[in-house]
This record gives C-alpha cells, structure tokens and sequence, in this order.
C-alpha cells in the first residue's frame, strides 16, 4: 500500500508525530514536483516513498499551505502515476486533508475509486459535511468516529446524504499514539481493532470496484 499526504495544512501526523521527527526521509510531494519538472516523476514515484512496513510506504506532504499552492501542476500527472499503480494492484490512500481547503488536490480526488469523509457524529461536523461540494462522479462513503456522540451513525448518514462505509470508535488514548507518538494505553484496543476492520472494508470495497469495472 501507498499513503500519499496531500493535505495541504502540513505538519505530517507520521512524521512528526508518530515518529516524532526522528526519521530520515528521502522527500516529499515537493520533490516529485521538482522531479515531475524535470520528466522524471514516474522514476520518483517509485523510488522515493519512505518504507513504513514491509506492506506499506509513504510519499509525505508539502511543509504548509505555501508550499502546497505551488504544487498545482503537479497533481493531474500524479493521479495518472496513482491510476497506473492502482491497476498493477497497489492500493493508494491518499490523505487530502480537510474539506474546502484552497489548495485542495482536486485531480487527485476526480481521480479515485471512492472518497471516504472522515467525521465526528457532532453537530459542528455534520453540518459542515452535509454542505461540503462532493464530488457527483465517485462514490462517496462515510467513516464517522464516535458514532453515538450525540447522532448514530445512521442519522448521520441521513443528513449527509451518503452512507457510512465503517464507524471508529471514539478513544482520543489510542489515536495519540499515532497522531503524537504517545505510549500505548495499557488498556483499551478499541480503535486498534477498528482500523484493522475498517483496513479489510477498504480492500473488499477496492476488489468489488475492480470486479464492477
């Protein structure tokens, strides 16, 4: 699998916060800008990613919003470099960020199978969710997090008007492990589990879009 972070805020939540900076990376969505100017991008996109794990690598994202404004050509000839990974069986996950966002990746989201619009089930998140611009052309899935905080899932949904793809418990312990680099709770594994479940959803969903194409 590939993580792309494409969200245009920076201050990477891997590198700096799982890791806590204390990994080297080889660069960044800035050098495959620089490396898609000079007619090279397809060799980058497969040479720079940072190894995670022996199944998963990342590309990290620009340093801020400045950074991120002037990566605009980049992103119509990557989402053609993530199309052809898609089709040799590499699975692309990419981090677009908040929703609205100026310099959002828009050929990168016109590029995907589906979007998935990560929400809490509060007031402020549904009301913002349900009056985003969504895309018409891709399927649109719902992760809510917190399901019953105060709405259910399906109210949510309701109100969004798209369905939820999988929920996410609410444990703020677990998830700084992975936002901050925080030690793991001694109890709890709720969310851990979670993401497993939601990790196998997110490849039968890919599987039947492929099948469906």
């Amino acid at each position: 699998m590939l993580l792309i972070d494409a969200d245009p805020v920076g201050g990477s939540a891997i590198l700096g916060g799982y890791f806590g900076g204390t990994v080297p990376h080889p660069g960044t969505l800035v050098e495959l800008w620089s490396a898609h100017r000079q007619g090279s991008l397809e060799a980058a996109v497969r040479e720079m990613p940072l190894r995670l794990s022996e199944t998963a690598s990342l590309i990290p994202g620009p340093a801020g919003a400045t950074q991120a404004g002037g990566l605009t050509d980049l992103w119509p000839a990557l989402a053609v470099q993530v199309r052809g990974l898609s089709q040799l069986g590499v699975d692309v996950l990419i981090d677009l960020g908040r929703l609205g966002h100026t310099h959002l990746a828009a050929p990168l989201v016109r590029g995907c199978d589906q979007v998935l619009l990560v929400l809490r089930s509060d007031l402020p998140s549904v009301a913002a969710a349900s009056a985003a611009d969504l895309p018409d052309e891709i399927p649109v899935r719902l992760v809510v997090v917190g399901p019953g905080r105060p709405y259910s899932s399906s109210s949510v949904a309701s109100v969004v008007k798209h369905p939820v793809a999988f929920e996410l418990p609410w444990a703020p312990g677990e998830a700084e492990v992975l936002s901050h680099g925080r030690p793991e709770p001694k109890r709890g594994r709720g969310l851990t589990r979670g993401l497993r479940q939601a990790a196998e959803q997110l490849h039968a969903m890919a599987l039947r879009e492929v099948a469906h194409v």
